[in-house]
C-alpha cells in the first residue's frame, strides 16, 4: 500500500458502479494511468467539480498491493479549462484529441513532451483566439511527429529524389512524381511549408503561423488521413466533432 502524488490532466472519464467515476489521467511521472474517484457522482460530493474531463492539477492517489487501478484521494485543481466545457464544439474536439493521444501513447508510458503539447492545445482552445481547425491539424501533425511518426519532408521517401510534389500518408512523407501512389496527395508550396514548420518548430510556437481557410482545410484532410493510415483506426470522436461543426 502506498500514497502517490502526480501532476496530470484527466483525458477520459466514464461512470463506474453507482456514484463513482473511472478516470484516465495523463500524468508527468507515470504517463496515462487509471484511477477511481469514489462517490464523486453523489450530490454532496466535494470532488465532483475536480473529477471532470480536462481538469489539470496535483493528484493524490492511493495504491493497494493487489490492484493496478489507483484510488483518487484528492485533487488540487490548477486549471479546469472551463471555456472548453462551455462550448460543445470545443469539447468534442478535445475528446478527439484525447482519443488520438491515448491511441499513440497507451498507458503507463511517461512522455512529458506530449503531455505539454496536449495542454498547449487545450489552453489555446480555452484562452486564445485560434480557430478549431488550426488547433486540430497542428496537434495532429505535432503528435504524430513527437510520437514516432515524424514525416520525411526532405526528399522522396522511396527514391530520395529531392524534387517532391506530393505527401504520401501510407509511406509517411513526401514523394516525387515517379513514386506517387494511391495514398499520395499533391500539395502546394504553402502546404509543404506549413507541414515542415509544424513538425520542426519549437513546441511553444506550433500555432505561430498564418494560414487561410483553404490551407487549413488541406492540412486537416491530410493529417486525418495520415493518422488513419499509420494507426489503422477510425475515431468516432472525430466523426462526432465533424457532425457538431456542421450544425
Amino acid at each position: 500500500m502506498a500514497n502517490i502524488n502526480a501532476k496530470g490532466v484527466i483525458i477520459k472519464q466514464t461512470d463506474y458502479g453507482e456514484g463513482h467515476r473511472m478516470l484516465s489521467i495523463f500524468t508527468e511521472e507515470f504517463g496515462i494511468i487509471k484511477a477511481v474517484s469514489y462517490g464523486v457522482k453523489k450530490s454532496k460530493s466535494k470532488a465532483a467539480a475536480s473529477s471532470q474531463f480536462l481538469c489539470y492539477g496535483d493528484f493524490d492517489f492511493y495504491k493497494s498491493v493487489n490492484r493496478d487501478i489507483l484510488t483518487v484521494n484528492n485533487i488540487d485543481v490548477v486549471d479546469g479549462f472551463y471555456p472548453v466545457s462551455e462550448d460543445i464544439e470545443k469539447l468534442a474536439l478535445c475528446n478527439y484529441l484525447s482519443d488520438i493521444t491515448y491511441e499513440l501513447l497507451g498507458t503507463a508510458n511517461p512522455d512529458e513532451r506530449i503531455l505539454h503539447l496536449f495542454l498547449n492545445a487545450v489552453y489555446a482552445l480555452s484562452y486564445k483566439n485560434e480557430s478549431l481547425e488550426k488547433v486540430k491539424t497542428v496537434y495532429e501533425w505535432k503528435l504524430m511527429s513527437v510520437g514516432g511518426y515524424a514525416p520525411n519532408m526532405m526528399c522522396c521517401t522511396e527514391c530520395q529524389n529531392s524534387s517532391v510534389i506530393a505527401f504520401d500518408t501510407a509511406r509517411g512523407g513526401m514523394v516525387c512524381n515517379s513514386c506517387m501512389g494511391k495514398d499520395s496527395v499533391k500539395i502546394s508550396r504553402g502546404v509543404y511549408r506549413a507541414i515542415s514548420y509544424i513538425v520542426s518548430c519549437d513546441d511553444k510556437k506550433m500555432l505561430s503561423f498564418r494560414a487561410d481557410d483553404e490551407l487549413l482545410k488541406t492540412l486537416n484532410e491530410i493529417s486525418e488521413k495520415y493518422i488513419y493510415s499509420q494507426t489503422d483506426r477510425k475515431f468516432a470522436s472525430l466523426d462526432y466533432f465533424k457532425a457538431i461543426s456542421q450544425m
